[in-house]
């Protein structure tokens, strides 16, 4: 992937404020506060049915929460997780049940992706219509196959039409699960799709 532009922690890119840094920390600590919440579900479960677990719930504010992980015992055995937030502005005039639908599809083949390395996938919704995802990997980046699947490429497909932009921050968290390593953001990588001129990307470099 090229990109039109490549920033440093505290460089600021005037004309597209959403790439703004203070966005990334914001969104990072909507990943911590899942990551918790996750956390004390995960070891809730560990010593009752450390198998799969699929979780849909509504909080006290009437957010809705799914969490999906393909083996609990493998998310609170591995060692150095990486952590994937998305969050993206979506269009109020668009109807989006695909990517629910989509959603769904990727959940039913939530065992072929654990094979692969996903520990987890967690979407919350942030205030109505608007929803980010905190997914966990064994591996030291995000595993090839889940790319290269059929859903998550027809996902990517879609997406110019449902956000305005997307955020797609990367990190890692030290140790287990349970020992409560914090998320340390590495990057993040910015799509604009309003550009009228195909998508725009930009990254941003933490380290």
């Amino acid at each position: 992937m090229e990109y039109s532009a490549v920033l440093g922690p505290d460089d600021v890119l005037t004309e597209k404020p959403f790439t703004n840094a203070e966005n990334s920390l914001r969104e990072v600590d909507v990943m911590r506060h899942m990551l918790l919440h996750e956390r004390e579900r995960a070891l809730q479960w560990v010593d009752i049915d450390p198998g799969s677990h699929i979780i849909r719930e509504h909080d006290g504010e009437g957010h809705r929460h799914l969490i999906v992980i393909p083996d609990t015992g493998r998310l609170l055995e591995t060692e150095n997780l990486t952590a994937v937030g998305f969050f993206g502005s979506p269009r109020d005039e668009v109807d989006h049940t695909i990517l629910f639908d989509l959603e769904d599809e990727l959940i039913e083949r939530m065992g072929h992706y654990g094979q692969a390395g996903l520990l987890s996938y967690y979407d919350v919704e942030l205030v109505k219509g608007e929803y980010g995802n905190l997914i966990l990997f064994a591996t030291p980046d995000v595993p090839p196959e889940w790319h290269r699947d059929e859903v998550h490429r027809r996902a990517v497909e879609v997406s110019p039409g449902h956000y305005h932009h997307v955020r797609l921050h990367k990190g890692s968290i030290p140790g287990k699960l349970h020992d409560g390593g914090d998320i340390r953001i590495e990057r993040t990588k910015y799509f604009d799709f309003d550009t009228g001129n195909g998508t725009w990307f930009g990254l941003r470099e933490f380290d």
